[in-house]
């Protein structure tokens, strides 16, 4: 099994108090788990081999025995969503804890969410550019260049 990482061309991930947030910049949907595949993502982006992950995962006390469909399943979603991305081999220690996965019964869960689809797109950060950074085109705020021109001129 690969390794992976968070496909960064498209999503920006933060994790707060135990849950992952990841939010895809091109479409604005954004997408949360729950603890136990929040444990799952985090060791799989700190470089932990998909299948050490697994490994780990099947000796904890009361692991289900579709643990490894179920598994593959969450990694696949991820995948199909263009969460994560495969990445170089590497070699991280694994740390599940027992306590979340029997919190959450070892569901790995991966919720999609659209609701703020429309202010993630409007937000101002899709207009920065690496070389320039954030300036955005004058035109895009509802005027056209000439309009733009002569309101400059006009407050200067």
């Amino acid at each position: 099994m690969p390794n992976y990482q968070l496909n960064e061309s498209k999503m920006f991930a933060d994790i707060t108090d135990g849950i992952a947030i990841i939010i895809n910049s091109e479409t604005g949907i954004y997408y949360g788990f729950n603890g136990f595949s929040t444990c799952v993502y985090e060791n799989l982006i700190n470089g932990a081999s998909s299948e050490d992950i697994l490994a780990k995962i099947k000796t904890l006390n009361g692991v289900t025995t579709d643990i490894e469909e179920k598994y593959n399943e969450f990694i696949q979603a991820m995948l199909s969503k263009e969460l994560i991305t495969e990445a170089p081999a590497s070699f991280a220690e694994v740390n599940i804890d027992n306590e979340i996965a029997m919190a959450d019964n070892f569901v790995l869960d991966l919720q999609e969410y659209n609701d703020a689809q429309e202010l993630l797109l409007a937000d101002p950060i899709h207009e920065v550019k690496e070389e320039t950074g954030w300036t955005p085109e004058k035109d895009s705020i509802g005027y056209s260049k000439e309009q733009t021109k002569e309101r400059e001129t006009k407050s200067e």
